[in-house]
């Protein structure tokens, strides 16, 4: 692994500490967590975005709908 450093205000280190304390893990673990979850998400609204015309043509417009949608074909 690389070690990287960059600054955060205070706010920003102590909310990291405390998530790390909760959680039980190292601040590194926290950031990396947390990065994975933005990265994650980020996919997410990418794959939103190109399933939007299908789902359209489909006539689903929410999620349980897709579900159903999904269960129905299963």
């Amino acid at each position: 692994m690389k070690t990287v450093s960059f600054s955060l205000d205070e706010e920003t280190v102590e909310g990291i500490e405390a998530l790390a304390k909760q959680s039980k893990q190292s601040r590194s673990d926290v950031v990396r967590s947390l990065y994975a979850r933005m990265r994650l998400e980020k996919s997410l609204e990418e794959l939103q975005t190109k399933a939007a015309p299908l789902l359209e043509r489909l006539g689903l417009n929410s999620e349980d709908e897709v579900a159903a949608y999904v269960k129905s074909k299963a």
